[in-house]
C-alpha cells in the first residue's frame, strides 16, 4: 500500500509550510510545532474533569494533568501518559485531545506528565521525571480516585521511549507493577541508522534529519545512545516485563525498531501484541481530524488498556 491519501494531504501541507527546524530559537521551534500539529489534532471531547497540578520531582516540581472519565465508578485504573515530540517539543496541551479520548474510552484516570525536555535539560532528565511521576501515581492513586494495583504506562514516539525505558527500570529497581506498556510508534534504539530510517527517512512528518536534530538536543553524549534508559531495545534482558501493545506506522522511519522491540519482548517470554497500520506515517494517532485510522489506533489502544486492567 502507498501512503494513505489522508496522510499525503498532511505531508503536502507540511512541505509547503515553514519548517520548525529553521526557527531562530527553541521557543520558536516549540511554537511552530504546536501551530502545525494543532491543525489536525483530534477533536477535544469532554471528560468528567481535568485538573492541573504539580508534584515533587528530582529537580523541582513536575506539572501533571489528571483526567477523570465520565460516568465510571472508582477506584479507577490509571494510565501514565508521556507525550511525544522528540524529547524537545510538545507539552500537556499538545496531547490533551489524545488523553481525553483514552480516558473515556479506556475508562481510566490518565495522568499526563510534563517532563523536562532538551536542550535545556538533557538525558536522563526526562527519564527521571517519568520515573518520579510513575512512583508518585502509585503512592497517591487512592487520593485521586485511582487503584494503585492497576497502573499502565504509555506514550507516543519519545513518550513511548520513556514508557519502555521506565518499564525496564521498574522491573530492575522494585518499581510499581505495571499492567501494560502502551507504545505508540516508539523510538527504542538510538544507535539505529539503517533500514526504515533510510527507506522512510525523507519527505515524511518525521525524517532522518529530524531524528538526528532531536537526538542531538536530547542526549548528553554519544555514550548515552547505548544506555537502556535511552535505547530500551539494547537492554540485556527483556524477560519479565509488563505486557505491551506496540503500534507502528507503515511509512515511519521508526517502524523497524518498534517491530524489533515487539519481537525482542516475545522472544524473551514477555507478551507483546504488535500492530502496524497500513499507509500511515509517524504521528498519525494524533491526526484524528483528518486521518480516519487515527480513530482506529486510539480505539485499539483503549481496548488493550481495558483488557489489561481487567485481566
Amino acid at each position: 500500500m502507498t501512503i494513505h491519501p489522508q496522510c499525503q494531504v498532511i505531508l503536502d501541507a507540511a512541505a509547503a509550510g515553514v519548517s520548525m527546524f529553521d526557527a531562530p530559537n527553541i521557543a520558536e521551534v516549540r511554537r511552530r510545532y504546536a501551530a502545525a500539529t494543532d491543525i489536525y489534532a483530534p477533536t477535544v471531547i469532554a471528560v468528567k474533569s481535568s485538573e492541573d497540578r504539580t508534584i515533587p520531582g528530582p529537580s523541582g516540581d513536575i506539572s501533571i494533568r489528571i483526567y477523570t472519565p465520565e460516568d465510571v465508578a472508582g477506584p479507577l485504573p490509571v494510565l501514565m501518559f508521556f507525550h511525544g515530540g522528540g524529547w524537545v517539543v510538545g507539552d500537556l496541551d499538545s496531547h490533551d485531545a489524545v488523553c481525553r479520548i483514552l480516558c473515556n474510552s479506556a475508562k481510566c484516570l490518565v495522568i499526563a506528565t510534563d517532563y523536562r525536555m532538551g536542550p535545556e535539560h538533557r538525558f536522563p532528565a526526562a527519564f527521571e521525571d517519568a520515573w518520579a511521576a510513575l512512583n508518585w501515581a502509585q503512592e497517591n492513586a487512592r487520593n485521586i480516585g485511582g487503584d494503585p494495583s492497576r497502573i499502565a504506562i504509555g506514550g507516543d514516539s519519545a513518550g513511548g521511549n520513556l514508557s519502555a525505558g521506565v518499564a525496564l527500570y521498574a522491573r530492575d529497581n522494585h518499581g510499581p507493577s505495571l499492567n501494560l506498556q502502551l507504545l505508540i510508534y516508539p523510538a527504542v534504539d538510538m544507535t539505529a541508522t539503517g533500514g526504515s530510517r533510510i527507506t522512510h527517512g525523507e519527505d515524511r512528518i518525521l525524517t532522518t534529519g529530524a531524528i538526528d536534530w532531536f537526538e542531538a538536543r536530547y542526549l548528553s553524549g554519544e555514550d548515552d545512545r547505548t544506555d537502556p534508559r535511552a535505547s530500551p531495545l539494547l537492554a540485556a534482558d527483556h524477560s519479565n516485563l509488563p505486557p505491551a501493545f506496540i503500534l507502528t506506522a507503515e511509512y515511519d522511519p521508526l517502524i523497524d525498531e518498534g517491530k524489533a522491540y515487539a519481537d525482542k519482548l516475545n522472544a524473551a517470554g514477555s507478551v507483546a501484541e504488535y500492530k502496524c497500520y497500513p499507509g500511515m506515517v509517524h504521528g498519525f494517532a494524533r491526526m484524528g481530524v483528518l486521518v480516519d485510522m487515527s480513530v482506529e489506533a486510539l480505539s485499539d489502544s483503549a481496548a488493550a488498556l481495558r483488557a489489561a486492567f481487567n485481566a
